[in-house]
């Protein structure tokens, strides 16, 4: 049995926290800015003030703390006797160097954003776009601030406490200025064939298949491609149908996946229909995959063939595209 007479260990006070010599330099640097420290197992969390997080997220990359292990936002609206601000944004930060952890929290309410990390942590990018996504806070000076991992024209935030288990049902159909209620899929402002504008193989023969809003959207500004977006594919196309009955007439189409967002995997799988003489769709894929090496083609997006190819060409192109 523990020793009642054993004492436990003495809670420290903000300002001891602030002394200790893991953070200490750091927090030198922009003490005004840390609105409350607290230690909890011995991993400290510092408060910081909403418009000082980026001088703070400097100070502390300065001082060693180069790592950003996860930046992720916190929903208290449903928080048992919580008064503070409805967000918070969690960094963890890790110094090699020190092989030490510390976490900055920023509060923030529904309409005011935070000021973007990017510019202290590339990877922050992603993690902001992420939060932005699930919980719908914004980050002020991010260079991308776009869903990534719901569709664009996803309804709400699906991490928030209020949002619905079962999803918001409006009844609206994806992309509904190409695909307008009250008929089938229309061509729209592209003035093409609706079999066109769905495979879309015409204009840009070198750019791949793209979403039709994109497509639709960019034939208004002289004919050029969308930029290529990084994005979790499978995600975006998985979650509108993933709570829907079985009953429903809604499948998701693999082939109709914007696979410009896949990164590396398509020039893999080009390089696999170039070295197994693929035609399924009469592209170019072996000059293409030979325009790998001097890099002129990186921004060639990857179409993926349709009905006309066959289960067993697919599973070659597979294989192929592992041993590369």
């Amino acid at each position: 049995m523990p020793d009642a007479t054993e004492q436990k260990p003495e809670t420290r006070t903000a300002d001891d926290i602030k002394r200790d010599p893991r953070i200490a330099a750091a927090v030198a640097r922009v003490n005004d800015a840390i609105t409350e420290a607290k230690e909890f197992a011995g991993e400290i969390t510092l408060g910081v003030s909403r418009d000082r997080i980026r001088d703070v997220a400097n100070a502390f990359k300065n001082e060693g703390f180069n790592y950003l292990v996860d930046l992720s936002g916190v929903d208290y609206s449903k928080y048992p006797g919580w008064s503070g601000p409805r967000f918070a944004v969690s960094y963890t930060l890790y110094s090699f160097r020190k092989n030490n952890r510390v976490r900055l929290k920023v509060g923030t309410d529904d309409g005011t954003p935070i000021p973007s990390v990017t510019s202290v942590w590339k990877t922050a990018n992603w993690h902001e776009r992420e939060t932005f996504d699930m919980m719908g806070i914004r980050f002020d000076g991010h260079p991308n601030l776009e869903r990534i991992l719901m569709w664009d024209g996803f309804n709400g935030h699906p991490l928030r406490k209020d949002f619905p288990v079962r999803g918001i049902d409006t009844g609206a159909r994806i992309y509904p200025e190409v695909f307008p209620e009250g008929g089938g899929p229309k061509a729209g402002s592209t003035g093409k064939d609706v079999k066109d504008v769905n495979l879309y193989k015409g204009d840009w023969p070198h750019y791949g298949m793209w979403p039709v809003a994109e497509i639709a959207a960019r034939a208004k500004t002289g004919g050029q491609p969308p930029a290529p977006e990084l994005a979790n594919v499978v995600a975006e196309t998985a979650k509108p149908t993933e709570e829907a009955p079985w009953h429903d007439p809604e499948m998701p189409m693999p082939e109709r996946l914007d696979l410009a967002k896949a990164g590396s995997l398509k020039d893999k799988l080009f390089a696999a229909m170039a070295q197994t003489d693929c035609t399924a769709c009469g592209w170019d894929c072996e000059g293409y995959a030979a325009a790998l090496d001097s890099g002129e083609t990186k921004d060639v997006t990857l179409c993926v063939p349709g009905e006309a190819e066959t289960e067993a060409k697919l599973r070659e192109l597979m294989a192929a595209a592992g041993k590369l």
